[in-house]
């Protein structure tokens, strides 16, 4: 009986402290996604796609602008139809004004696995050393372990640099809903590429 109260006690501790801590654990829990590299010159930017407002593209064109990478790598498979992720960050950079000969496409990939394993054989191809590596703020944690395990073996650098102007927030990100599912989703992937080793 005794041992059935004290745990009932725990329980409800553990409950009070969860209300009372909640904003704080959740903003703890979305910061643990987003990383970020002190920023210096690479190769290339590579561009993994995946927002719906054009933010991590903005980013990387910034980057190339202020003249931290030669080229910009877009990786983004099949989209709808017969148009790709890359295809269409290719336009929107296009439209920033980046020039056609610095923009490299990889539009297979439908993950991000497969972003980075699909990009590896172009940067290798064009003898690219290092990169400034652009995604969103959450997604940023998962990219970056994924494609260092790829890249380390090739002895090419990557600098994480998430999108500075992102829609996503840390701050009571749990009030909105397109947040909550790219944090839970983030989490669940997270998870599944640790148990796959990838």
């Amino acid at each position: 009986m005794k041992i059935v109260i004290r745990t009932l006690y725990v329980i409800i501790a553990l409950l009070t402290l969860s209300i009372i801590f909640h904003p704080f654990l959740l903003e703890r829990a979305a910061e643990y996604l987003v990383v970020q590299d002190k920023l210096e010159k690479a190769d290339a930017i590579l561009v993994y796609a995946g927002d719906a407002n054009g933010e991590r593209v903005a980013q990387a064109v910034e980057l190339y602008k202020k003249g931290y990478g030669k080229f910009l790598l877009m990786s983004g498979g099949p989209a709808i139809w017969h148009q790709t992720y890359a295809d269409n960050m290719r336009a929107q950079a296009r439209s920033l004004g980046v020039a056609d000969k610095d923009i490299l496409i990889q539009d297979r990939s439908r993950s991000t696995y497969e972003d980075a394993k699909f990009s590896l054989p172009i940067l290798k191809s064009k003898g690219i050393r290092s990169v400034i590596l652009v995604t969103s703020p959450y997604h940023m944690r998962r990219a970056l372990r994924t494609t260092r395990r790829l890249y380390d073996k090739e002895n090419i650098k990557v600098i994480a640099y998430p999108a500075q102007k992102s829609e996503f927030k840390i701050k009571g990100w749990w009030k909105k809903h397109d947040h909550i599912q790219a944090v839970v989703w983030e989490y669940e992937a997270f998870i599944f590429y640790l148990i796959k080793g990838i």
